[in-house]
């Protein structure tokens, strides 16, 4: 009896030294990180890589802080589901806590200016001392790197891929603009004038203290842009990728988008597009996620997905059409009708707030841009800058032969679940029709890159799962693929852009 009351109190006194170690690492790093907005402005004589260097850390502190907000949600809403891939988790809170986010910064703007500025430290302290003590057990074994077990296991080839593009996405950052008005910012990166103020607010809010110092508000609004928009696309790209191909294959995906020169040439053209013609990614992870989730408390974010593409273009608002009629007609056909009135009851939040953007400002829907004549002219042009995305006319018909139950034997030995093969091709053919009739940003830019790269992997993964046998060979192929796409990649263009952000 006495033993047992020893071991009770010895448990006791070392889950408490555990709490105690936990909230002194996360608060002094929590509030170290905070001192960037307090010390920033006070270093205006510091060259620009190291002002972009320390706001960087700030943009994926606050990153985190979305993640950690959209945990909680999971939390206090009970919501539990099934992933394809660990990655799908850090997506679903990183644009959960996001999306909140939005909407909190948003009640924050109508406040006057000091006391958006009171509101904005409030914030960051309550969040901080919340998220630092530990009030469950389990969040002691938890950190960020928990979330990527899937990247424990790479081999030597993966870990260098991973490595280059990384290495890619450093040095393809665009030219800084000139300007430091805000209006004038606003019409650089959305020179159509898509986005809506909500957004805007949200960028206002969320890098305050820099406001008064238009250099410092200037690159933190393109860092978002590029880290967050660009940052965001990847990460969402190899979860979807995972519904079809194995992790090696994901992983070159997103490589074969990082070094693509139409990845820099876009930016180049219009840097608004990191947001902009990103979104239609995201709707189609979204929708291939809320099947495979298994909860119908999956609805708050699909929900809450439609209202960000409607502050991000409101012409995405119309989605919601054909996004109801695809889940609950064909998508979630086995599902009982009372499975899918939950799906929509949860959705409603967040279709409530599409509905309420939409209709506040409707005259926007007067500016789409449907699909015309030059829109080829970019398809073709994107197309033929990657040799690598020669691949995608092969993957596409793989793919096809594979959803009309193809007798060949080396296609339907294909290891792709047919349900997901069948439901992207509907998803991106209501994307590109959607695009004629609406807007084409849908299927533009960085919208058409992914799906060629889509494609493109098809045929390896054919080939991969057919010498699966033959370690060698699917490494020799492997590299060989990494040569192609580094190769074509104006690598020593980037970098001749990147230098000039030191002068």
């Amino acid at each position: 009896m006495s033993d047992n009351i020893e071991n009770t109190l010895l448990k006791s006194s070392n889950i408490w030294f555990l709490k105690s170690k936990f909230f002194l690492y996360r608060a002094l790093t929590y509030f170290g990180i905070l001192l960037i907005p307090i010390w920033l402005p006070k270093t205006l004589h510091l060259n620009t890589v190291l002002q972009i260097i320390m706001l960087v850390f700030y943009t994926l502190f606050m990153c985190s802080q979305w993640f950690m907000l959209g945990k909680e949600v999971d939390h206090r809403l009970k919501i539990y589901f099934r992933v394809n891939s660990s990655i799908d988790r850090v997506v679903y809170r990183l644009f959960l806590g996001m999306i909140f986010f939005i909407l909190l910064f948003n009640t924050i703007s109508f406040l006057p200016h000091k006391w958006i500025y009171n509101s904005y430290w409030v914030i960051w302290a309550v969040l901080g001392l919340f998220y630092s003590w530990p009030t469950r057990g389990k969040i002691i074994k938890e950190s960020v790197t928990t979330n990527f077990n899937e990247f424990k296991y790479l081999d030597s080839f993966e870990k260098t891929l991973v490595f280059l593009s990384l290495l890619m996405f450093v040095f393809s950052i665009p030219e800084l603009p000139k300007l430091t008005n805000i209006e004038a910012l606003k019409l650089f990166f959305d020179p159509f004038e898509k986005i809506g103020n909500q957004y805007w607010n949200f960028l206002l809010v969320g890098y305050y203290p820099f406001f008064k110092y238009p250099i410092l508000f200037k690159l933190a609004w393109c860092i978002h842009f590029y880290l967050v928009g660009l940052g965001l696309f990847c990460l969402t790209f190899y979860a979807m990728l995972r519904f079809f191909v194995s992790r090696r294959l994901s992983l070159l995906g997103v490589f074969a988008v990082l070094s693509s020169w139409s990845f820099t040439k876009i930016l180049a053209s219009n840097y608004g597009d990191a947001i902009t013609t990103t979104y239609s990614l995201l709707w189609v992870w979204t929708l291939l996620w809320v099947v495979k989730s298994a909860t119908y408390r999956a609805g708050l974010f699909l929900g809450l997905v439609s209202y960000l593409g409607t502050i991000i273009n409101q012409s995405f608002a119309l989605l919601v059409i054909p996004q109801c009629i695809l889940l609950y007609l064909l998508f979630l056909r086995d599902k009982t009708l009372w499975y899918k009135r939950q799906i929509l009851k949860y959705s409603l939040f967040g279709l409530s707030l599409t509905a309420v953007v939409l209709f506040s400002n409707i005259d926007i829907l007067q500016n789409m841009i449907p699909i015309d004549e030059n829109y080829f002219a970019e398809f073709t042009k994107i197309l033929n800058r990657k040799a690598f995305y020669s691949l995608s006319y092969f993957g596409f018909l793989i793919l096809l032969f594979k959803a009309f139950d193809s007798k060949v034997t080396v296609i339907r030995e294909l290891k792709v679940n047919k349900e997901n093969v069948i439901e992207i091709f509907i998803i991106i053919f209501i994307l590109f029709l959607s695009s004629l009739v609406l807007d084409s940003y849908l299927v533009k830019s960085f919208s058409l890159m992914w799906m060629f790269v889509f494609f493109s992997l098809i045929p390896l993964e054919l080939v991969f799962q057919s010498i699966s046998r033959l370690r060698s060979s699917r490494n020799m192929i492997y590299l060989i693929y990494i040569l192609i796409c580094l190769l074509d990649s104006h690598f020593e263009g980037r970098v001749k852009i990147f230098l000039r952000l030191f002068n």
